[in-house]
């Protein structure tokens, strides 16, 4: 290679140099030069391995000659970029697997399924991309190019288009599909022009008329849709097929552009005469508003092949042509006065199109799997449009609150308008769903406060399957959904919320018949709160410094915290979200907690364990209900077999739900070291215990407070008269702050009976 100028760089002058003592390139022909664009070029010879019976001719029967001449396009980003490949011009476009290209330029081979720039970057470099070349051309030149056991069929190459038409490829397939007999259907289309050259096409799939009369009566053919924002008009789409028992086998380039040549390739579809008398149909019916005025009507062939297309899991493909009419001087369409091409087919936003972009495998009981969102402010209004975007819905929303400007800064919508006049959240989260081809099921009162509707309608969730998520960070909400019997949630309750300005995010699912329930996760959080510190901070540290004044009053304040932090949360409860639609609710419910990292860039998902929680009533006339977790339960057994056969024990701590009267343990503080263990009874000490309670309370700003005391009966047993007088003595001190007494014993808990307060 000693002819290579000096000024050649380096890199492709390595790369010529390797492809020359490649074993499939027989010369290279030319010296390297640069084209106008200061690309290097080269071109070399490559020995093609020809079929038996064309070896003599040195040509096989497709035009795949014994020797190919290769061109070598080197662009000045070279080796970032790969290089372009060239045919002759005068190489058998209809192979498939061409890059489209007009006729007469150099041919283009599509040697890789992938990009070449990334072909470029694996360990053969140039030598990959020669590699996929050579097993190109050789299978050219045996006819093997189309793969039908291990790729799939290649749609149909188009080397020229004239816009795009946009519709639901599924539903059109299904009814081919259904179709064993030759099939033509007229369908309703809709296309616009804009002044600056843009054009659009759409076909209704759901509008089918089985004859030309039905659609005239339906719409206005060749008038302006007066509801479309675009000057858009109406007209025509035609089905055609030959149906299912006829099988295309033939591949065949696009070769398109008038109607001799549509109604030809009609034929080979084995369907020329269902639109020949489509066309007839429409040349004697239709009469336009105008004179010279274009009527555009849609074909699209139905077209069954030998296997399913490349990447896709159907073998029926739709191939869509424009054919553009022009009216005479009595207003009428005539065959002889039209032009025909061919259109790129662009499928419809659906719910299978939006699941599969974002890397989920669709099936149709996905559309039944309704989600309640109650909630549609900054968190709940982005986690709406996330599942929208993946696929799920319909949806259902609950809100109360109306728009305000603050939510500009962090809410989903971004509309000035809406800020200002203050319309209802749950309007314009639907209408922001309803942008992305989700459903949203009409509710009749769905601005009304989610507490009172439930209160009235204790069954409003029944029907909900897919999943009931509770976006609104409040308390009396959490306490509404609570007391709902779980035969009255059709779904799986999912509790989310953000504290401490965003650096800690909560996602809490129920478990199976409601245990544990979200009340007792938000339980367990408060109890992470006090044994993690990077949790508490967040969680207990609040100050007035975290809120904005947002009007004038009391209840004009919002947290402060970005959109962007809300976003990093809500993309991870949402990405779990739609791994639980699709995959199944865990039994025992989950709790995760996010902590954003220190450099806000990202959020850290906490997996915590999750356990059941045992129900026992206390107290005498007003009964009050505990909750405690099995984990502490098996803590409380531990313990007693460590002990045996002494009596043992400790203090309970956890909260109080003073409005539906609720007590919730979350931890267990070990006895004090002046504790006394006895066969027969245990005296709880008190050295340091009311500094270590002071403490608890004041680290976790009396969210987590004392409870009373546990003991154990190793033996088993009821309640003794000490312990009765322990629990009286305990409501005496307390005053009207309710007090636990609880014995574990083998057979299970027991709560110590009798008042647990003085009122």
């Amino acid at each position: 290679m000693g002819f290579l100028p000096q000024e050649l760089p380096i890199a492709v002058k390595t790369a010529i140099d390797q492809i020359s003592v490649h074993p499939s390139v027989s010369k290279v022909a030319t010296k390297p030069s640069k084209d106008k664009h200061d690309s290097w070029i080269i071109e070399i010879d490559m020995d093609v391995p020809l079929p038996r019976d064309a070896r003599d001719k040195g040509i096989t029967a497709t035009g795949v000659k014994a020797t190919e001449w290769v061109k070598i396009v080197f662009p000045t980003s070279f080796p970032a970029q790969a290089p372009r490949l060239f045919l002759r011009a005068d190489f058998n476009r209809a192979h498939p697997h061409i890059n489209p290209g007009r006729l007469g330029e150099l041919v283009s081979p599509c040697i890789y399924e992938g990009r070449l720039d990334d072909l470029l970057h694996e360990p053969d470099w140039i030598n990959g991309i020669i590699n996929q070349l050579a097993d190109w051309l050789g299978k050219a030149a045996t006819g093997e190019l189309l793969d039908c056991s291990s790729q799939g069929w290649e749609p149909i190459r188009r080397d020229s288009v004239n816009g795009t038409i946009v519709t639901d490829i599924s539903i059109i397939r299904e009814r081919m599909a259904n179709a064993m007999n030759p099939l033509s259907q007229y369908l309703r289309y809709e296309y616009w022009q804009s002044i600056i050259g843009h054009s659009g096409r759409i076909i209704d799939e759901s509008a089918l008329y089985a004859n030309l009369g039905e659609a005239i009566r339906k719409f206005r053919i060749g008038n302006n849709n007066e509801r479309s924002p675009f000057r858009s008009f109406f007209s025509l789409a035609m089905l055609i097929s030959g149906g299912t028992k006829k099988t295309i086998d033939i591949y065949q380039p696009d070769d398109v552009d008038n109607l001799e040549q549509l109604l030809l390739r009609a034929e080979s579809y084995g369907c020329r005469s269902g639109l020949e008398n489509r066309l007839k149909e429409i040349t004697e019916n239709i009469t336009l508003p105008l004179i010279e005025q274009t009527l555009e009507v849609a074909v699209l062939f139905a077209v069954k092949r030998p296997c399913n297309l490349i990447g896709e899991g159907s073998d029926i493909e739709i191939i869509p042509y424009r054919i553009a009419f022009t009216s005479d001087e009595n207003r009428r369409l005539q065959l002889c006065r039209t032009t025909v091409s061919p259109l790129v087919l662009i499928q419809k936003v659906s719910q299978k199109l939006l699941a599969e972009t974002s890397d989920r495998n669709f099936n149709e009981a996905d559309r039944r799997k309704e989600i309640a969102m109650i909630g549609c402010g900054s968190l709940g209004s982005k986690i709406a449009m996330h599942l929208a975007r993946s696929g799920h819905g319909p949806f259902r929303l609950y809100d109360k609150d109306c728009f305000s400007p603050h939510n500009t800064a962090r809410h989903a919508v971004a509309n000035f308008a809406a800020a200002e006049f203050m319309l209802p959240k749950v309007w314009l989260t639907e209408d922001l769903l309803k942008q992305v081809g989700a459903n949203v099921t009409q509710l009749k009162n769905p601005h009304e406060d989610i507490i009172s509707l439930l209160q009235t309608k204790p069954d409003l969730l029944a029907k909900c399957n897919g999943l009931i998520i509770d976006a609104t960070a409040s308390i009396s909400v959490q306490d509404a959904l609570c007391i709902v019997s779980p035969k009255h949630l059709g779904a799986p309750l999912l509790q989310v919320a953000l504290y401490g300005r965003g650096k800690i995010g909560f996602f809490g699912l129920e478990g199976k018949d409601r245990n544990p329930r979200v009340d007792d996760l938000v339980a367990q959080l408060y109890q992470l709160g006090l044994d993690s510190s990077p949790i508490g901070a967040s969680l207990y540290l609040a100050t007035n410094f975290d809120r904005i004044n947002t009007g004038q009053g009391c209840a004009s304040f919002s947290m402060k915290m970005s959109d962007a932090k809300i976003s990093l949360f809500s993309a991870g409860i949402s990405e779990r979200a739609s791994q639980l639609l699709d995959n199944g609710i865990p039994k025992g419910g989950e709790l995760l907690v996010g902590l954003l990292t220190e450099d806000g860039l990202g959020v850290n998902w906490l997996r915590q364990a999750t356990t059941k929680i045992e129900i026992l009533y206390i107290g005498d006339k007003s009964k009050w209900e505990l909750r405690i977790p099995v984990a502490l339960k098996d803590q409380m057994r531990m313990e007693t077999e460590q002990h045996r056969p002494l009596e043992t024990g400790g203090v309970l701590i956890g909260h109080i739900n003073w409005g539906r009267r609720t007590i919730y343990v979350t931890g267990l503080l070990p006895p004090p070291t002046d504790s006394e263990f006895r066969t027969d009874e245990f005296v709880l000490g008190i050295q340091g215990l009311k500094k270590q309670i002071s403490v608890i309370e004041k680290t976790t700003r009396h969210t987590l407070t004392y409870l009373g005391t546990w003991h154990s009966h190793p033996n088993g047993g009821g309640a003794s008269g000490t312990d009765r007088n322990t629990l009286a003595e305990l409501t005496r001190e307390r005053n009207n702050v309710p007090s636990v007494c609880l014995i574990y014993r083998p057979e299970g808990l027991l709560a110590v009976p009798g008042p647990i307060t003085n009122s």
